[in-house]
């Protein structure tokens, strides 16, 4: 007898090592070896062991031959079926899984393999026979939470009834309570579809749910609380281009335009490698055109247009969009006339939020308030819980002098949308046209602490305290705004002021110069630099910005 000779269950120990390691291949060359040993023989259970091993390596072709080879030893032998089942399952195979489950059930009766049984029938559509099967079940199984959900689904029975069965058969059941709130979704009966999201959440991290109770949250015009929604779908699922689609409009409808357009670029790229020829692409870059409309770059507005098919339902929305991005000062009257003629005799068209938008900028150039003020009115009570049409409208209010109605409005605002920076923005230019400046102040304080990247903000804040004699805490804003956007004229141009106004003569020279090269045809940054050269008794400057000063004025006149 040979002492030094491994046996079966060595091999099959070995096995359970290497497995416990994930080295699925060496944990199959020793169950081999085990089958080798003179003991082990045809083991079923090795030979099933070995297939095991290669369903985790994925190669299910060779785990079907061993699962088969068992089969023909032990044809009831249940793991193997089972296991073939779910194979034929994973690899959509459903009516090879058919035949293997009714063997497994002429086996055996546990609920797992009914459930199991009932999922291939559902994917072969074999409804009635589904039916046939659950009549034929004790109680017990009738109320199998997984049995109710999939039976839920057939059509057959009252979906809502046996959704809310399943979930009181078992309170953590994922998949009932999710399907529970997509039903009441649908119904439009948001709270309670929320009420069951949020149960989801309970459960597990879930970027659907949250990806819905942002919709409802939305819908219910809970910008911020809807944003947060979508932010954790994206950081479950950074695939979502759907979901960035919808930050991207919860962003605009709280004006936050530059986080709009981060999250529509977003999802365009992600939308790009799933299918590069999505026709939703249109509308994804009608969206970003718009945004950059918005932003005054009209030039990347234009192209992105261009991309839009013209068989695309977006089309006739791009060529009005198009064609503002295309006016100048000559022709904003007569596209007026043209698209307040399509306004007013296209009732359906009221509504369409580009005409709106594209109407509304040509009464804003020409300065035809009360217009503008009465399409936005129209536009709000289409859209109530819209902050950006409520913003558009506190701006013709506050341009046409009506600040009580512009103040009233912003009031409501803060009510709606208490940390929207846009809102705070329109208090401080009311209060800054009604000359209460610390009002201004406040608010502007505000606008910075909730949007820290907004150089307008600060330089806003920069002016008023430029204009209330705080030159330091002013040029302390104006900084922030230079290195948040160094490219605006007005900014050096404050920022000089600031420093004249501190006696530092050196470096308001050196700022409004700058504005002058930013911007060299507006006069007063000219006249700017002029008043700063006489006070450093700079002949030769104060000559020079003043010869400057009288050409520019000749030409002016010659214009005017």
């Amino acid at each position: 007898m040979d002492l030094n000779k491994e046996s079966s269950m060595d091999y099959i120990k070995k096995s359970f090592e290497l497995k416990n390691s994930k080295l699925y291949k060496e944990a199959i060359e020793m169950l081999y070896k085990a089958l080798e040993c003179d003991e082990a023989g045809e083991n079923s259970e090795i030979i099933s062991q070995i297939a095991d091993l290669y369903v985790l390596l994925k190669n299910y072709d060779r785990a079907l031959e061993e699962y088969e080879r068992v089969l023909e030893t032990d044809k009831n032998h249940t793991h193997s079926l089972n296991e073939t089942v779910k194979i034929y399952f994973l690899l959509e195979r459903y009516d090879k899984a058919l035949e293997v489950s009714k063997r497994l059930l002429a086996a055996t009766s546990d609920a797992q393999y009914y459930i199991n049984h009932l999922q291939i029938l559902y994917k072969l559509s074999k409804f009635d026979e589904m039916k046939e099967l659950y009549e034929t079940f004790s109680d017990e199984l009738k109320n199998n939470a997984q049995i109710l959900y999939i039976m839920s689904k057939t059509g057959l029975y009252p979906r809502l009834d046996f959704l809310k069965r399943a979930a009181d058969a078992d309170e953590n059941f994922v998949n009932a309570y999710f399907d529970l709130g997509l039903e009441y979704y649908k119904e439009e009966k948001y709270p309670l579809a929320k009420e069951y999201f949020k149960h989801v959440l309970s459960l597990e991290k879930n970027s659907r749910a949250h990806f819905y109770i942002g919709l409802i949250e939305h819908i219910e015009g809970n910008f911020f609380e809807a944003i947060d929604n979508y932010l954790d779908c994206l950081r479950l699922d950074k695939s979502n281009d759907e979901c960035c689609f919808e930050l991207a409009k919860a962003y605009i409808d709280i004006n936050w335009l530059e986080e709009a357009q981060i999250a529509i670029k977003s999802s365009i790229a992600i939308l790009k490698l799933k299918d590069e020829y999505s026709p939703k692409l249109d509308e994804h870059h009608f969206l970003l055109a718009w945004i950059l409309s918005k932003q005054n770059d009209a030039k990347s507005a234009l192209l992105y247009l261009d991309l839009i098919d013209k068989n695309s339902k977006m089309y006739p929305n791009a060529q009005i969009l198009k064609n503002t991005l295309n006016l100048d000062g000559e022709n904003y009257i007569k596209a007026k006339e043209i698209l307040e003629n399509y306004y007013l005799n296209n009732s359906d068209e009221q509504k369409n939020p580009i005409l709106i938008e594209s109407l509304g900028k040509i009464y804003k150039q020409l300065k035809l308030y009360k217009n503008a003020q009465k399409l936005y009115e129209k536009a709000l009570e289409d859209y109530p819980n819209s902050v950006f049409y409520a913003l558009e409208l506190a701006d013709i209010l506050i341009d046409d002098k009506q600040y009580d109605k512009a103040l009233e409005l912003t009031k409501q605002l803060e009510k709606t949308a208490p940390k929207c920076p846009s809102t705070y923005n329109s208090f401080a230019r009311i209060y800054y046209r009604l000359k209460n400046y610390d009002a201004a102040i406040e608010n502007l304080k505000i606008l910075n602490q909730l949007d820290i990247n907004n150089a307008e903000g600060f330089y806003f804040l920069g002016l008023v305290q430029n204009d209330t004699c705080q030159a330091e805490a002013a040029l302390e804003n104006f900084k922030i705004a230079l290195t948040l956007n160094p490219m605006p004229a007005k900014y050096y141009a404050q920022a000089a002021r600031a420093y004249e106004t501190m006696g530092n003569l050196e470096d308001a020279m050196l700022y409004i110069k700058e504005a002058i090269e930013i911007d060299p045809g507006e006069i007063n940054y000219k006249r700017q630099a002029k008043n700063i050269a006489q006070k450093m008794n700079d002949k030769e400057k104060t000559d020079f910005y003043n010869s400057q000063i009288v050409r520019m004025e000749q030409l002016l006149r010659q214009r005017g």
